[in-house]
């Protein structure tokens, strides 16, 4: 049985839409979709829980518009890729996705690096993190997601000096926005906001300049803890 055929809500709940409930400790529970066990930290109203992995796609049809694309604005890509088939409201899809949306944008806007190499390993890194880090870890993933972008296209790693200090400069610029803001988890205005802070990293760090239009978000109606009027980023 695949996500496709047994989730079928793009907010909440992906088997019933019911809100979710998150757990102060983790506790065993069953994936509605692929049957696993998993320690599990949220389940809906009606106990009903989905992995991390069901939860995302392995292979997005986003991947393949990005590759093909020309267009330069990341907040523009952000939104065809946010709209495309199995992207729900909130979710640990959004971690891989930022790396790629920035990796298209800086290639479509002259950067140089091996694109489909750094494309596959962003995707590779972006889901290795877990769903609800924002709020169990402090650490959002649209921010490690910007994160695995920088370290890309500087060519870092955990022992290569220059990189590593500037990939950190940006992660931290990226959670000290995110935090100002306030609210709690959501998925779209973190993705704006590390895609905001990691174009204006690219420019003072490569020169590379990429355009970045206003972009206000289209899934407030989807949000039950839509901040409204206090989001920078609802119309």
């Amino acid at each position: 049985m695949t996500e496709q055929n047994n989730a079928q809500f793009d907010s909440g709940c992906l088997i019933c839409g019911a809100p979710l409930v998150y757990f102060n400790e983790a506790k065993p529970m069953e994936c509605m979709v692929c049957h696993k066990k998993f320690m599990a930290t949220c389940a809906c109203e009606k106990e009903h829980f989905v992995c991390n992995r069901c939860h995302s796609q392995l292979n997005p049809e986003y991947m393949d518009m990005l590759r093909a694309s020309t267009e330069k604005d990341p907040m523009v890509l952000l939104q065809r890729a946010m709209e495309s088939p199995g992207i729900h409201m909130n979710g640990p899809e959004h971690h891989p996705m930022v790396p790629c949306v920035l990796l298209t944008a800086y290639r479509n806007c002259g950067g140089e690096l091996n694109y489909p190499s750094a494309m596959k390993e962003a995707f590779r890194r972006g889901q290795l993190v877990p769903g609800g880090a924002c709020g169990y870890g402090g650490v959002c993933g649209a921010m490690i997601g910007a994160g695995i972008y920088g370290s890309l296209i500087l060519g870092g790693t955990p022992v290569k000096e220059g990189p590593w200090a500037k990939v950190q400069e940006l992660t931290a610029r990226i959670i000290k926005r995110i935090a100002e803001i306030g609210g709690v988890r959501c998925c779209k205005r973190t993705t704006h906001i590390a895609i905001e802070e990691a174009v204006a990293w690219t420019r003072e760090v490569t020169g590379i300049e990429i355009p970045l239009a206003p972009h206000p978000c289209t899934f407030y109606d989807q949000n039950r803890e839509c901040m409204f009027a206090d989001c920078p980023y609802f119309e």
